[in-house]
Order: structure tokens, then sequence, then C-alpha cells
């Protein structure tokens, strides 16, 4: 770094760079909106929750989520109330 740049840190969820520098961060917004594709989602109860990554996937017809660390992640997208960001999308 030269004397007259200032040091930037770099923003996670970004696919374009400058140099060494991810340019944007990725905009996720919670939602009421359940998913309806499969995928890694944030998915948390309520405002106050803690929140959760968690794989949809997709199980004959059904988006199903099975996480086995936490019981308030598992059943059927369908009936688990809640918000919900994403996907998020894998790191290349």
């Amino acid at each position: 770094m030269s004397e007259g740049e200032s040091a930037r840190a770099p923003v996670a969820g970004v696919t374009e760079k400058t140099g060494q520098y991810l340019e944007r961060s990725a905009v996720l917004s919670w939602t009421t909106q359940k998913p309806t594709v499969p995928g890694l989602y944030w998915y948390r109860k309520s405002r106050d929750s803690k929140a959760y990554v968690v794989e949809v996937e997709l199980d004959d017809d059904r988006l199903m989520v099975d996480d086995t660390s936490t019981d308030h992640c598992r059943g059927s997208v369908s009936t688990m109330e809640g918000e919900w960001a994403g996907p998020l999308l894998a790191p290349k």
C-alpha cells in the first residue's frame, strides 16, 4: 500500500474484485417468504431468535430442512414459521 492509500477491509459475498478487494456486499434481507428452491439459507424463528444456516433439500416433491444440530430447524419448509434469507451463494 502506498503512502496516500488507505486500508480497505474486504466485504463478504461479492463476485467482482478489483485487485484483492471486494467491491460490494451481497444484499440479503430477512423475509417471511419461504424458500422455493433447494440451497443454503439463513433461518430464524423470530427477530429475537438465534439465526442458523440450514440446507433446504428437495425430498420427492417437498422442500425439507433436516438440521441435526437443532430441533428448531427441522421439517417441511411449508410448515416452518419464521424468517428466511437466501439462498446463499457458494464460494468460488
